[in-house]
């Protein structure tokens, strides 16, 4: 658009072009702020709801425009609670434990594939976890159980643990999904690379390592960059509310993951941020 004053003629838009560099405003830090992303690691306990209702995590959502969210905890109530009232976005993952102290036992219970085959019936599931195993405890029948639970029903399993675990479950079903919480026990690309090359079918969530890809100044590590850029397909990004402070802290978690995020070619960022799970889950905007 043109405008004309005293003989003198005006682009409009390039002049509003150069006033947002001048002011120090990256064109693309603005476009990945707007960015729909989908966190691939969340919790919400009883705890949780009690201080921040659904409404109120909607609206945090809306804040930071997280388009969907992978969610588990404990009592199992609280995440269905939470999908009732926007079970576009909530991605359900059953939890396999009854209350903290499960988590360091899980593997040697039993009962446990008969109450997950239960509580999967819902149909609302997307996935099982968060669960936490290591090598010692990989021989696991209650671990073999699950694995082919989640094979047959094609749910992702949510694996906190280190490379053995990951390697025995593909051994049992090379064919299921895995999500890999935290880049592992041993989060570094050269650790990481090998793996994501053997099995197509495992994928990272990047939770709470965020810091460990930037430096002081908050630039992105150039290993870390390029981990990114070649294992582009099976990385996702996540925040972990793994305590009810931590939700308060979410959008500031966000604004930082979206900064590294920000330092990434835009076709792979809209990959990391959105598009793979986008792919994984059936959202909309998949490729």
């Amino acid at each position: 658009m043109m405008l004309g004053s005293g003989g003198l003629l005006v682009d409009v838009r390039r002049v509003g072009l150069v006033l947002m560099l001048a002011m120090g405003l990256n064109l693309w830090s603005l476009a990945a702020a707007a960015q729909p992303l989908v966190d691939a690691h969340l919790h919400y306990s009883g705890v949780d709801a009690a201080e921040l209702p659904p409404e109120q995590v909607i609206a945090l959502f809306d804040r930071n425009r997280i388009q969907a969210a992978v969610v588990s905890g404990q009592p199992q109530w609280a995440v269905e609670t939470l999908y009732r009232a926007a079970p576009d976005r909530i991605l359900p993952f059953l939890s396999v434990y009854r209350g903290p102290t499960d988590k360091a036992g899980w593997m040697h219970d039993p009962d446990l594939p008969r109450r997950v085959t239960e509580a999967l019936r819902s149909g609302i599931y997307r996935g099982i976890g968060e669960i936490h195993l290591f090598a010692e405890d990989r021989q696991s029948p209650v671990l073999a159980a699950l694995v082919a639970i989640a094979a047959k029903q094609d749910l992702m399993l949510q694996v906190h643990g280190d490379a053995a675990v990951i390697e025995e479950i593909f051994a049992q079903a090379p064919e299921v999904t895995v999500l890999w919480a935290h880049l592992g026990t041993d989060p570094r690309p050269q650790v990481l690379a090998p793996l994501l090359a053997r099995y197509p079918r495992l994928f990272v969530d990047t939770s709470v390592r965020d810091e460990r890809f930037v430096d002081d100044q908050g630039r992105l590590w150039a290993q870390w960059r390029n981990f990114f850029i070649a294992h582009q397909d099976q990385v996702l990004v996540g925040v972990d509310t793994f305590w009810t402070p931590r939700w308060r802290r979410f959008s500031e978690v966000m604004a930082r993951i979206r900064s590294w995020l920000d330092q990434l070619p835009p076709e792979v960022a809209v990959r990391l941020a959105y598009g793979n799970a986008a792919r994984l889950f059936g959202l909309a905007g998949s490729e």
